[in-house]
């Protein structure tokens, strides 16, 4: 059955969509792009097939929209931006997004995760196993996280533990020294480095106490 296009008008807070009214009544908005994409004019005559094709591909670019906007705030995991569109969106404006994303380039979990790991690293150096939970955490698959901390060797892990207890023997200074071992290695051992690296770093900060 097909309907009439009577009015098409700005909206107050947004001039890019435009309200359609079919046979004198408010159907819907959508972007102005559509307008021309579709056609759409005043005392055009229009079936419910095309009416729901419209819709869709509006929600299809509402999505889009949002997830750029995100973007321009911080990176984005594959599952951290599925799970931001999914709130809002269905499972098809979801997915005509996430191809998007992912074939422009926008959505990179190895990236994502290198850019991670070299940020803990300058700023809040931890080991690999809470770096591995970490990245768990965000979506990111078990092959990825392996690949990415592979490029973490044994030197570079205790120079960053070494830069962890330094820090932290700032906080010990007044203890006995078998206290102050023992909650040097806890505090390593949440941060999640592991027995070896611990222990090499302990022998080497104690020995210089």
């Amino acid at each position: 059955m097909k309907k009439r296009i009577t009015d098409i008008k700005s909206q107050q807070k947004d001039s890019s969509r435009k309200s359609i009214y079919l046979d004198g009544e408010f159907f819907c908005s959508v972007d102005q792009t559509l307008l021309i994409k579709f056609g759409l004019r005043i005392g055009l005559s229009i079936d419910e097939d095309v009416l729901r094709k419209i819709i869709q591909e509006d929600e299809i670019l509402k999505a889009k929209n949002y997830a750029f906007d995100l973007l321009v705030r911080r990176s984005y995991t594959r599952k951290e931006m599925y799970n931001k569109l999914v709130q809002r969106y269905g499972e098809d404006a979801v997915s005509a997004t996430m191809e998007t994303l992912e074939r422009l380039g926008y959505i990179k979990d190895e990236e994502y995760a290198k850019d991670w790991v070299e940020s803990r690293k300058r700023h809040k150096p931890k080991g690999k196993k809470t770096l591995r939970m970490e990245l768990m955490r965000k979506g990111i698959d078990k092959g990825t996280i392996s690949r990415v901390l592979s490029e973490i060797d044994d030197s570079e892990e205790f120079e960053m533990a070494m830069k962890v207890a330094e820090k932290q023997m700032n906080h010990y200074k007044d203890l006995e020294p078998n206290i102050a071992r023992r909650r040097l290695y806890n505090f390593l051992e949440r941060r999640g480095f592991d027995y070896e690296t611990i222990n090499d770093v302990i022998r080497y900060v104690m020995s210089e106490e």
